[in-house]
């Protein structure tokens, strides 16, 4: 059975992504890194939308259960 606590690859991703920040800043100026800061905010917000659940999908187990 899978644990729910995280395990020690998410140190490694944190880790992964502090260094690729850091070299993707370099030679960069602060309106540059803002501008690619807010391009991998909405690439963030639209990859966990695609797996997100649609509205119409939790109506229907609602439904099922016989809430709705």
């Amino acid at each position: 059975m899978k644990s729910c606590q995280g395990s020690g690859n998410n140190q490694g991703l944190l880790l992964l992504a502090t260094l690729a920040s850091i070299r993707i800043a370099q030679g960069l100026n602060a309106e540059q890194i803002e501008l690619l800061s807010a391009f991998f905010e909405v690439l963030g917000d639209n990859l966990a939308l695609l797996i997100a659940p649609s509205w119409g999908d939790a109506c229907l187990d609602r439904k099922k259960d016989g809430e709705g």
